[in-house]
Formats: structure tokens, sequence, C-alpha cells
């Protein structure tokens, strides 16, 4: 099975995780492939489908380095930092020598998807190896990546509601935030001063310039390229909304694959032809370290081995004093890898170390860089298979073998909430569940059909009949609408025969509460959070549970600020930030009892 060699590079003041892939038999004469990131969702949507092109390139004999850019991914670094536009271009240079001395000075190609291929182009004036370079769907300008970048803010949901401005609360003056991730103003002032058509020919031998779904390569780039002696291809690139639209939907477009593929083969640089470079290539590290609210702090990969494959995790550990026996663990947004929402578990993780307590954001099978299904072959029923519980018990006990910690904090968000809950229930070591968003807190396999149902009382809206006579709701939804009402109608009758027969109520909901009081006399502290509109708040909220917390004093339901799932407003953010504090400063309370089951 391919294996993947995570690795650390320095590169100036900042420190980048790169993820590489040996090539397979075959590929000592091959070039070797640098894949430069895309940049905010962009770069969280195609993670896994970037991985399975890495592995694709590496088993057709191609050594490949994917890169995870300073303040993005498992990297160092925060979004506040000064200088960034500079780390990220000095990132690709470092991680360029790197693979060039690991590939044995064998030609390198760059492989810029969207923002990274400016990057990478920036990368060769700082002295980065490429010998070759495909860029696809990359910005011709920067100051048009930040215009694009601006208008894609201006258009979420969250923007254009009445609420915007509270929503936004907590986003420094000058900032920007799109799809939860954000730019500095010094960042997009370093941005708006890229110019791929501007300055001397780059060093290269050839370029490979794919469009973004139709629209065309920047013809200024073109000419720069052929103007300094550059082989200049074209080709369409098809797919790319595909790739970055969702980390559940996103699929390797294979036709621009084996395009880009059938280019790089067809080129076989010779190696004495390639440029020097560096002098040195960086030294790759094992670990990273770093501070976090003044202490010392670092984190390094965790791979470990269950009967499936190979989970992955990055545990991050206070370098000195630590709280005894004490430890978080941070699962899966849905298909979001273990960084979290919008970074948030990467930041939490390192603050919360930074107070001693160790973390390990954990990436669970076919999600992440876990071995499992590829991309996009996952449903939202699939998240919620109950193998994830024991490959999270699993971890747990190889914590406890590895001397980490004995008691433990779960937090998750989606099917991560859903998966903290139902292990708390079955687990005695874990003492706080801090489920965000969570999904369900039991499954059934009718429960998503039955979400859909309530959908059905749109039909009864007068403003719903208006749309569907001037033809604004097309045929797909009307018949999904269909099917919504006849679910809605069996479940009633269910319900009804149920009643019938004397054992009434909700048993979804009466299993919550069995679970709830089990988790009282165990003394686990359990808070659920939501923000508006979530199916699983309104289940919660019109059931009895409310009126009866009281039952559970341990048990905290708690509102979030807007309505989005995945927590990309500014206000969500912060207030999730505030919680998870809340609840560690909770447990380290002078006086607190350890809650150990």
């Amino acid at each position: 099975m391919h294996r993947v060699q995570p690795i650390y590079l320095e590169s100036d003041d900042q420190t980048s995780l790169a993820l590489f892939h040996a090539a397979g038999q075959g590929g000592s004469n091959r070039s070797s492939v640098l894949i430069c990131p895309p940049w905010g969702w962009d770069e969280v949507a195609s993670y896994r489908t970037r991985r399975k092109w890495a592995q694709r390139l590496a088993e057709s004999g191609h050594p490949t380095l994917r890169l995870e850019l300073p303040a993005t991914g498992d990297s160092g670094g925060t979004p506040a930092d000064a200088g960034l536009v500079d780390s990220w271009i000095g990132a690709i240079a470092a991680a360029a020598s790197w693979l060039k001395s690991a590939g044995g000075g064998s030609p390198l190609v760059a492989l810029g998807l969207g923002l990274g291929g400016l990057l990478g182009l920036e990368s060769l004036t700082a002295g980065a190896p490429i010998d070759e370079m495909a860029l696809w769907a990359m910005p011709a300008l920067g100051r048009g990546f930040v215009r694009e970048t601006r208008a894609f803010s201006r258009l979420q949901a969250w923007q254009v509601d009445d609420d915007s401005a509270e929503l936004a609360a907590g986003l420094p003056e000058g900032w920007l935030e799109a799809g939860g991730f954000t730019l500095s103003a010094e960042t997009m002032e370093s941005l708006a001063a890229l110019d791929s058509r501007a300055g001397g020919s780059p060093a290269l031998r050839r370029a490979l310039l794919l469009d973004r779904d139709g629209i065309a390569v920047d013809r200024g780039l073109r000419e720069r390229l052929e103007r300094g002696g550059v082989e200049v291809s074209l080709a369409p690139g098809v797919g790319w909304g595909e790739m970055v639209s969702h980390p559940e939907r996103s699929r390797l477009p294979l036709n621009a694959a084996e395009r880009f593929e059938a280019w790089l083969d067809a080129g076989r640089t010779p190696p004495g032809d390639a440029p020097a470079g560096r002098a040195e290539a960086p030294v790759a590290a094992e670990r990273i370290e770093l501070s976090a609210g003044g202490s010392d702090i670092h984190e390094s990969p965790l791979i470990l081995d269950q009967p499936w494959g190979q989970a992955f995790g990055v545990l991050v550990s206070p370098t000195a004093d630590r709280v005894p026996d004490l430890v978080a663990v941070f699962l899966n947004a849905g298909a979001v890898r273990e960084i979290g929402p919008s970074r948030i578990w990467v930041e939490t993780s390192r603050a919360w170390a930074g107070q001693g307590v160790p973390g390990l954001r954990l990436d669970l099978e076919g999600i992440g860089e876990a071995d499992g299904p590829a991309a996009g072959s996952l449903r939202v029923a699939d998240f919620y298979d109950s193998k994830y519980q024991g490959q999270i018990t699993a971890a747990l006990d190889a914590l406890i073998e590895r001397g980490v910690g004995r008691r433990f904090v779960l937090v998750g968000l989606c099917a991560g909430g859903y998966w903290s809950f139902r292990t708390a229930v079955a687990d005695r070591r874990v003492g706080v569940v801090l489920a965000i968003n969570a999904g369900a807190l039991r499954w059934s396999p009718d429960l998503l059909a039955e979400r859909e149902a309530r959908k059905a009382g749109r039909a009864l809206q007068r403003h719903w009949w208006a749309k569907l006579i001037r033809g604004d709701v097309g045929l797909r939804k009307v018949g999904r609408l269909a099917g919504s009402m006849l679910v809605r109608v069996a479940r009633s009758l269910r319900r009804l025969g149920s009643r019938a027969v004397g054992r009434g109520g909700d048993p979804l909901s009466a299993g919550i509460e069995a679970d709830l009081d089990a988790l009282r006399e165990s003394g686990t502290r359990v808070v659920i959070a939501f923000s508006g509109e979530e199916p699983l708040g309104h289940e919660v909220m019109q059931s009895a549970i409310p009126g009866q917390l009281a039952r559970w004093p341990e048990t905290a339901l708690l509102d979030l600020p807007g309505s989005d799932h995945t927590l990309r407003p500014i206000a969500a953010q912060v207030a999730v930030r505030e919680l998870l504090d809340g609840e560690l400063a909770r447990e380290l309370a002078p006086g607190a009892v350890p809650r150990s089951r």
C-alpha cells in the first residue's frame, strides 16, 4: 500500500508541513512534482483530491510533494503574521529545493493550483529550482485574486442578510473573510502587487497553462512566457469547480489530470539542464516547534495502525509543564480534515497545549490524510457509520499506551459532534463532550429522509406556489418535494401506530434522554451547541429535553451566532473559540474534580 512521509520544512522564520509520496518502481529518471495548493476554502475542499492525485503521480514514477503554506493547514503561523506573502513564496522555494535534492537532481515540475500557481511563479525569483510549471486556474494578477475574493465574500449568505455586520464582528479593520478564511490588510496589499505578466523571463523550459472551466488563460502571461523562450502549451481545465466545491463532493477531474500527466511525460528534461537553485536544501524535521501563550509547544504527525489501514493525526504537546492525564481529541468536521472548520482545531489545540493540555487532531477512515475511500465517494450517511466510534476508541487506547493521558475531552463538529457524544456514552474515559452543530445524537437510517420530509411544509406556503407557477422551481426539486411529502405521511402513520399500541413519544428522543441520564450518572460534562437552522437543534428544541435540563445539571444547550453549519462567519468562530476555551478553563479551575469514569 502506498505510504506518505510527513515532514516539516523551515524557510526564514516559518515552518511548513509537507507530505512526500515516494515514486513507485521505475521512477528514478522521472521528474518530481511539487503541488502548490490553492488558498482558503478551495484548499480545504480539494485536500483529499490533491492527495489522490499525488498518489497517482507517485505510483506512475514521479516523486511528489504536497505543501501546506504557512498559516494554513498544519503549518506554523497565523493569518495575522507580517510578511505572509513572502513566507508563502519562501516556503515554495524551500519545498522545491528539498524535493530537488530528494529526487537526486531530476527535473522538477511545479503544479500550481489557483493562487498556488502565482506564488509558484514568484518563487523562481527566490531561488526555487523549478524546471517546468503547470498552472491551473491561476490568477494572472494578485489584485484580480483579491478582487474576486472580495466579491465572493459579499455574496456569502451571511453577508447579504440584515445581520451581516453582527456576524462580521471580530474581524479586524481592513481584513477580509471569505469562506471562513481571512486575509489581513497587509497580506492583501502584498498580493495585489503580484503580476505574472510583468518582470523578466522566468527560467523555465516548458509551461502548461490550463484554463478554469472554460475561462481563458491570461494572454499577457502566455506572451511573457513565450518571449522568454518558454515552450507554452494550452489545455482545457474542465473540472476545477467540481474539485474545489466541497470536501464531500470533490473529485479528481480525470481529463485535466490525464492532460497534465501526458504533458509531464512528454518533456523529460535532462538532469544536467536543470537550474542549480539553492546551494543547500532545507533539512526535513519530524516535528515543529511553536510558541503558544508564551509557552513552548511542539507537534508532530501520529500514524495509528488499525485493521482497516492507517488513521492519521497530529499530536500537539506542551514542551514543559503538563496537566496530569488530561488530553483533548479533536474529531473531523464531517469530511473536513483534522484542522477543523476554518482551522479552529489547529489554533485551539495549540492554545490548549500552551496551557499544559496535549491534543490530538484526528483523521478517521476516508477523511483527510487517513487511508480509505477516495474523495467524493462517501455520502452524508456514510459519516455516521458505527465503525467510526470503534476507530475513535482505538485512538484513545493508543494515546494511553503512549503515556499521553488517560482522561479525554472530545471536540467535534457535524459528524464529529455525533461521534464525540456516542463515544462518551460508551467509553468511561471521556469526561467532557463538546458537540458543535452535531448532525445527530442518535442515528436512524430514516433520519435524513425525515428531515427532508419536514421541508414539505413549504408546499403549503403561498410564495412557494408562486415560484412554482413562474417556473423558478425546477422539476427535480418538485420531485424531491413530492418524495418528502410521502415520507412525511409514512412517518406520521408510523407514529400514530406506535401511539396506538401504547409505545408513545418519539423513540429517538427517548433514546437521547436515556443517554443523557447515563452521562449524568457518570458525571460527564456535555455541551451541545447549535447555529441557527440546524436540523438537530430544531429536533432537540421541539422535544421534551429543554424543559427537563434540571434533570441533567452537567448538560448545556447553547446557541451560536448565525446559521452557517461550518462556522464560517467570524462571529460564529469567535463564539466557538470562547466556548471551547471556557470549557477548558472550567475543567482546569482550582478545586475542579477530574471527570474520569
